[in-house]
């Protein structure tokens, strides 16, 4: 049912249904800069018993074509659109890093689209240091692997680590490049704390990318939110420690 109007719209996903349940709350997950729905499989898959799971391909990324989109407020927009068209009833928004950027712009726009919010490794501000903007566009493998280095806990699995890479890679320099720049153009300091959406907060104890400080300041700004920071993991916190985010997810969703 749904992902087959996914499919309609040309939009690239990941999924854990294969039935879709009509009385299971569902979990729409979006990917941060250079990623794609891949990033969330151990959400997608090991959740699927919860809810009705499903990560999605930003625009020119994985699966899902029209390159033409490189902002926050217009990855906001499709995905607003998507929700309204695809999804009956409202369902529960989760994004990392960008996209918990675009959750937030979404959800400020269209709340009435969205059951409650999941932050994952994010903030109300993306600033994003000028020596990475500039290397993703003059130095870009090496830049990569630096940076790829940060996301990850220092003793995460040397084979995480190297499929991060390898992943980001394949993205191709434009495009990790454009992301991370509208990461540094992204602020809603301003306006974070008109959301009224249920929304959980969740960031790796060890994250060097989006520090647990700007976790603590967007619990302050969201009134109705619930923060939890998460041992063993750095900024890649749903692939790191994949076992407790799951857990939080389930009991924010199915309390």
């Amino acid at each position: 049912m749904i992902a087959g109007k996914l499919r309609k719209l040309n939009i690239g996903f990941e999924t854990g249904t294969q039935a879709f349940r009509e009385d299971d709350p569902s979990l729409v997950m979006i990917h941060g800069a250079g990623g794609s729905s891949v990033a969330w499989k151990a959400q997608t898959y090991l959740l699927r018993n919860q809810c009705n799971t499903f990560a999605l391909d930003l625009p020119g990324h994985g699966k899902t074509g029209d390159k033409d989109k490189s902002e926050i407020g217009e990855y906001a927009q499709w995905l607003t659109q998507i929700l309204g068209e695809v999804f009956d009833e409202p369902p529960y928004l989760m994004g990392h890093s960008m996209g918990g950027a675009i959750v937030q712009t979404a959800t400020l726009s269209n709340p009435e689209l969205v059951k409650g919010i999941i932050l994952v490794g994010t903030g109300p501000r993306l600033q994003v240091a000028p020596m990475f903007l500039d290397g993703l566009k003059n130095d870009f493998e090496n830049v990569i692997e630096n940076l790829l280095g940060y996301a990850y806990a220092p003793d995460a699995e040397k084979a995480l680590v190297r499929e991060g890479i390898k992943l980001m890679k394949q993205a191709g320099g434009p495009l990790v490049h454009a992301d991370f720049s509208a990461c540094n153009r992204f602020d809603l300091r301003g306006e974070v704390d008109k959301i009224n959406t249920p929304c959980l907060i969740l960031c790796g104890e060890q994250d060097k990318l989006t520090p647990p400080a700007l976790s603590i300041k967007l619990n302050k700004l969201i009134k109705n939110s619930l923060l939890k920071l998460l041992p063993s993991a750095g900024h890649m916190v749903m692939i790191e420690n994949h076992t407790l985010l799951n857990e939080y997810v389930t009991e924010f969703i199915l309390p």
